[in-house]
């Protein structure tokens, strides 16, 4: 056991920053602090009261503003009441009581109110452990105590019961209500999760004209111990809603939009310590540059996880704009956030993120992104249409693998494996340089931890941003001017080039900031340094990237460079007059070609870069044109460079389509890095590596990341990629199947593990696979058999095998309406950005779980010609179920049946694009609850008669051609399995045989289906018309004309009417079940809250009830005639036949489904007025002979007779007898079907009253959670 020998924590390595210099620049220059600098953190929140983010060292707030720019913290405030006393109703239907303070403070009296449910501000991993929390401590311990009781109740009627299976009716329902009451409270524990607590908010001007919001997290509308918040932008005003969640607010449009900030993951607040973090304590975990000042912009929407949105992009640029023209100049972003772009030369986030650069001078820094170490996998940002920010790589040293990663011996310093690699797809450089990509920095209150690691190139960014921070405190007080373009040449100019790190992750190098001190002071007054130089190798390319197959000839590119002014539009026209740099530019290495001088005035310039690759040997090869000021020399570096990167790549001869790299054994270290490029041969579709330890003695292995990839045009870097970190050893191959397509370069990256210690004698080979289909991806039902001819690449089995999951129903909108946004959505200068809000309806006829998006806006972002798509979707009470953005296709989430409205927003500056899309569709896909297999056939022939001879195995020998052919999906599979409306399935269609071909050689395919005309029924099915005299029918047709207008008029003109009716046709059903909805009406009774029995009760208890109890017991007459005149032994005895062939069999099953249905509704009326007078005579303590609990018995045993006790149509009978029997379980069993067929607030009430009835108070409260979240007012804002 070794000694401790006292040796000190090095606690600077867990913020690291003397690798960069930044330790020592502060040691020369501690005013240079990063005072007086403002670092935007465009991310998922920063938590003011975080440590270190609390004050800067001159004790004044760190964090100086907090936006919510993604929307999900909006609160519909348009909602305006006057108060004439001291209490106002809420949207949520609460009175709540004002505080004596809000009457103090609000002269006018006017209360803005708004809804909210604050769960969508937690961080969605913390939301599982409040939830979990709130469940133990509010609801365990009495729904335990509450299944108890039941649990006794039912061993007490098995005693007195031991023969379950003869029990009487009155015993059944007993039983059924016990069973009901165990489900009930059962399912209330499953459902625990899926409760939402909405929160009324009122928000009001005070005296002194600044907004207070009152948050009502009593829920019980005592506004005094609500919370209360000022605006923090003046005030710096944080609350608490609980032990996790504080939240600072905004108002917006002049109150009708209330924003409440919080955060939707820890990773903001940890950027924001590692850039700025001050500890008064211990300056040693201080973040980069702790005089620093924080904007927090949240990009992060808490409806989408934490992903960003074009929405909040595009406010947090015009947020930076507003704060930049008011006064507050933002000099610095950190934005460690970011997706991939299908291409990078165009679209409108891009365009605006440089618009914000080069004319309001903010120095951008982006992370570069973690998806190395594959070649070509940079990050959007900074991956954009300009080279105006700056990407960083991420670094890690000896001393933060000691300190941060406990690790048992140091490394030697480089770059992490999975940084992202260089070059851009268009070839440019999208790594400015690196820097220290990890720290145990400063996390939120809410995670309850004062410090966490995380690294990735988030955590290298900030560093970054930290100590371009110190450059521009140390610039302005000493008057020296820069722009984001002198920042970033000077930083790449001054970076410390690491030789032995790989060249495509580190960019220029290793942050220096001593040296890029110097070199800014020393060359402030260059003309280059109000310029940035666009290059341009056609169409919008920064760079050149020959990665087309096997280079056997020199080629010539012309590369323009046009420079442009920092603030172009409004720069002097003398300084662009003035502007004259005579260049030499000098070419990194021999197959590199360029002219040697180049003069460029203010006006794009191009010259001719020749590249010969032809005596390169396979591999990849970086080289760049320096351009040189002559005037001063090498020394002042480069004043814009073209990089270049050359793929040799291998091609494979040999009959085998085997891969195996000279020397065949590599000895890899820790981040050795082996990257191979092969053109895949034209018909493979997979391909196999193979690895495994050379030295057989070696028992541990290795650790390796690997990574293949090809670079399809205008497709993002994962689109044929695989990623997956495995162990090799010397007892077994490790096998790693890829999928690619042939005929385009591959690369098969191979990295042991940067923290992964020991050293492994690697051999690999790689074999190729594969079979090439033509005409396989889609199959359109109404052509019948579908034939696919496949080639195979190599003599192998090959097993076709279809499998469709998803049924496809397109959304067409049913409304779209184009409308100008709010202040909070203008650029500066009042350029306006307007939407295009798309409605669609869906409707499902059972619960199904589904994913949808808009194919026209899917999988493009920063990309987009649009700024923004984002879609929610509702159900029928206008309650968010789900939401959703440009990457939502694959994402799956469940919905009851019902019908549901979708809402789509795009947006964009120019109404007329807008325009363009009115008629964009949306896709609902669905999960089939199995997956349809189609059959596949060797011949038409066998595929027509679908006979047993299908297709197990087909054997194929090299480069040949078989056809398969597919036999289209019965119409009993179509008919059991697919979706109403749906237009096509889709799946995947597999070829390979081969185990390890089969996980990855899948192709998508569609199988379209068609709506025939409708199939005609035969003439024998239906009732033929009956032929009657013309007075007979005019008769009938005045018969039943004033039985429809009886249910009309009031009591007088009804009775009179319906005595006509009955005058004329003695016994006519119809007209006493008029006359029964006639006297409903007039009492009330109609409406659906008069029908429910507790609802009803609670109206009763201070009324005169003599007039409502004759009423209901006319109601119970009329019932009892109807009953009376059906014959119910006629019905049954017809009910029970099994087969009618009388001519007249159709005409005669008409006549009694009226029946039916008529003595049905007249069970269920009377049983409600009877249910009614019980309760009467219980409320008002009459006593009386009729009715009695009894009959309601009977009525039930009559009515169970046609149908079952849960038909959703007649549920209202075994509603009120269940009531009078106190089966409360039962009657929440009905009220649960009800309420599950129709979403209305009055069946959540009526629950909520049985279990206010029952003393459960801690299901009330959830229930009365669910009525307000269930029943909003409006539609949830954008």
């Amino acid at each position: 056991m070794s000694e401790y020998n006292n040796e000190k924590y090095p606690i600077g390595s867990l913020k690291p920053k003397a690798e960069t210099g930044v330790l020592s620049f502060l040691a020369k220059f501690p005013n240079f602090d990063g005072d007086d600098v403002t670092i935007a953190i465009l991310d998922s929140g920063v938590d003011p009261n975080a440590s270190g983010l609390t004050f800067l060292p001159n004790g004044t707030r760190k964090v100086i503003e907090r936006f919510d720019c993604s929307g999900c913290g909006d609160v519909n405030m348009a909602t305006v009441v006057q108060s004439t006393s001291e209490t106002i109703v809420g949207l949520s239907g609460r009175s709540l009581k004002l505080s004596n303070f809000m009457l103090k403070n609000n002269p006018t009296g006017e209360y803005r109110l708004g809804l909210k449910d604050l769960m969508g501000l937690y961080p969605s991993r913390l939301r599982d452990k409040i939830l979990a929390d709130t469940k133990l401590k509010t609801f365990d311990e009495h729904n335990k105590k509450c299944l108890a009781e039941v649990a006794r109740d039912i061993t007490e009627f098995e005693k007195k019961n031991p023969s379950l299976n003869n029990l009487c009716l009155k015993d059944k329902l007993v039983k059924e209500n016990y069973d009901a009451l165990t489900e009930f409270l059962n399912n209330c524990d499953k459902k625990f999760a899926d409760m939402k607590t909405t929160f009324d908010c009122v928000l009001f001007k005070s005296k002194d004209g600044s907004w207070i919001c009152i948050i009502d997290t009593t829920e019980e509308g005592n506004l005094a111990a609500a919370v209360m918040i000022r605006e923090y932008s003046t005030t710096y005003d944080m609350a608490k809603i609980d032990d996790y969640l504080t939240v600072s607010m905004n108002v917006h449009d002049e109150g009708k939009t209330l924003e409440i900030v919080g955060m939707c993951t820890s990773h903001g607040t940890h950027v924001a310590s590692i850039a700025s973090g001050y500890d008064s304590q211990n300056e040693e975990l201080n973040g980069v540059a702790p005089g620093a000042k924080i904007v927090s912009l949240t990009v992060g929407d808490g409806r989408l996880g934490s992903m960003e949105t074009g929405t909040s992009l595009i406010r947090a640029i015009i947020k930076v704009m507003e704060l930049c023209d008011a006064g507050t100049k933002i000099d610095v972003i950190n934005m460690s956030y970011g997706e991939h772009a299908c291409w990078s030369n165009s679209g409108r986030i891009g365009d605006l993120m440089a618009e914000l650069v080069n004319r309001y001078g903010v120095v951008w820094v982006a992370s570069a992104g973690n998806h190395g170490p594959a070649l070509s996998t940079i990050g959007t940002p900074p991956d954009i249409s300009t080279d105006s920010c700056v990407g960083v790589g991420a670094y890690v040293s000896p001393e933060m693998m000691e300190a941060e990663y406990a690790l048992r011996q140091k490394l030697p310093a480089n770059v992490y494996t999975w940084t992202s690699r260089d070059p851009c797809i268009d070839g440019g450089s999208g790594v400015t340089i690196c820097s220290p990509g990890a720290a145990i920095a400063s996390v939120p209150e809410y995670t309850h931890s004062k410090a966490q690691l995380m690294n990735g190139t988030s955590m290298s960014a900030p560093h970054v941003a930290g100590a371009i921070s110190l450059l521009i405190s140390g610039l302005k007080q000493l008057h020296i001017t820069y722009t984001p373009f002198s920042i970033k040449r000077a930083i790449w100019n001054t970076a410390t080039h690491l030789s032995y790190v790989d060249q495509f992750a580190q960019g220029n190098g290793l942050l220096n900031v001593e040296r890029c001190f110097e070199y800014l002071k020393t060359y402030q007054n260059e003309m280059e340094n109000q310029m940035r130089f666009a290059i341009n190798v056609g169409n919008g390319a920064k760079g050149i990237h020959m990665r087309n197959g096997q280079l056997n000839k020199a080629e010539e590119f012309n590369v323009s460079v046009e420079p442009l002014m920092f603030n172009e539009k409004y720069a002097k026209s003398s300084d662009k007059i003035n502007f004259n740099l005579r260049l030499a530019l000098v070419p990194s290495h021999p197959w590199i070609e360029v002219g040697k001088f180049f003069d460029l005035c203010y006006s794009s310039r191009s010259f001719i870069v020749k590249v010969d690759p032809t005596n390169l040997q396979p591999g990849v090869y970086r080289g760049r044109v320096r351009a040189f000021d002559t005037a001063i020399g090498i020394e002042k570096g480069s004043i814009f460079e073209v990089p270049i990167t050359v793929v040799q790549p291998h091609v494979i001869l040999n009959p085998r389509y085997e891969f195996q790299p000279e020397p065949s054994t590599i000895f890899c270290k820790p981040n050795t890095i082996i990257r191979e490029f092969i053109v895949v041969p034209s018909n493979a579709t997979f391909g196999v590596l193979e690895m495994v330890s050379a030295d057989t003695k070696d028992k541990i292995g290795g650790k390796f990341l690997v990574h293949t990839m090809q670079i399809i045009d205008q497709r993002y870097c994962k689109f044929m990629e695989t990623a997956k970190v495995l162990p090799v050893t010397s007892e077994s191959p490790t096998f790693h199947p890829f999928k690619c397509v042939g005929d385009s370069i591959v690369e098969i990256c191979i990295a042991k593990y940067w923290s992964n210690f020991g050293e492994v004698q690697l051999q690999f080979k790689v074999k190729f696979h594969g079979f090439k289909s033509n005409n396989a991806h889609v199959m359109h039902a109404a052509n019948g058999i579908h034939r696919i001819d496949v080639t195979s690449l190599l003599a192998e089995e090959c097993q076709p095998s279809i499998s469709l999951k998803h049924s496809v129903v397109v959304l067409k909108p049913v409304e779209s309406k184009i409308s100008a946004l709010t202040k909070r959505d203008v650029i500066p200068n009042q350029r306006q950005i307007f939407q295009n809000v798309l409605t669609y309806n869906l409707h499902l006829t059972k619960g199904q779980e589904l994913s949808l998006h808009a194919p026209l806006f899917s999988s493009i972002l920063y990309e987009s010609e649009f700024e923004s798509q984002f879609w929610m979707i509702f159900d029928s009470n206008k309650m968010l179920m789900q939401s959703g953005d440009a990457y939502s296709s694959s994402c799956f989430f469940k919905l009851d049946k019902g019908d549901y409205v979708v809402k789509l927003q795009v947006r964009h500056e120019k109404k007329d694009l807008l325009e363009k899309v009115n008629e964009a569709v949306m896709l609902a896909s669905f999960k089939l609850s199995t997956s349809l297999s189609l059959d596949v056939y060797k011949s038409f022939n066998n595929a027509i008669v679908a006979n047993n001879k299908k297709i197990t195995s087909l054997s194929m020998t090299g480069a040949t051609t078989k056809a398969i052919y597919i036999a289209p999906l019965s119409s009993e599979k179509l008919t059991k399995n697919i979706v109403p409306q749906s237009s096509w399935f889709d799946g995947q269609i597999t070829f390979a045989k081969d185990e390890l071909g089969k996980k990855v050689d899948t192709h998508s395919f569609q199988y379209i289906v068609v709506e025939g005309p409708a199939v005609k029924k035969p003439s024998n099915g239906s009732p033929p018309k009956e032929i009657k005299p013309k007075m007979e029918e005019y008769k009938e047709g005045i018969r039943d004309l004033q039985v429809q207008t009886i249910a009309k008029l009031d009591a007088e003109e009804g009775d009179n009417l319906y005595k006509e009716v009955l005058l004329a046709n003695p016994g006519f059903c119809g007209a006493h079940l008029a006359m029964v909805q006639n006297i409903e009406t007039l009492m009330g009774a109609a409406e659906l809250k008069n029908q429910l029995p507790f609802t009803f009760v609670k109206q009763i208890k201070d009324v005169d009830v003599d007039d409502m109890k004759m009423k209901l017991e006319k109601i119970v007459s009329l019932a009892t005639l109807v009953i009376d005149g059906i014959s119910q032994e006629s019905l049954l005895a017809y009910y029970g036949m099994k087969s009618d062939v009388r001519p007249d069999s159709a005409k005669i099953k008409q006549q009694m489904d009226k029946q039916k249905q008529q003595i049905l509704e007249a069970f269920v009326k009377k049983a409600t007025a009877m249910g009614k007078l019980l309760a009467i005579q219980n409320v008002k303590n009459i006593s009386a002979e009729q009715p009695t609990s009894d009959d309601l018995d009977n009525l039930l045993i009559e009515m169970g007779k046609f149908i079952d006790f849960n038909d959703i149509k007649y549920l209202m009978l075994p509603i009120w007898h269940s009531f009078t029997r106190n089966h409360h379980g039962r009657l929440i069993k009905y009220l649960q079907k009800l309420y599950e067929d129709k979403l209305q607030r009055e069946y959540l009430e009526e629950m909520i009253a049985v279990v206010e009835e029952n003393k459960w108070d801690h299901i009330r409260i959830l229930l009365k959670r669910l009525v307000v979240t269930a029943n909003p007012q409006s539609y949830r804002v954008f």
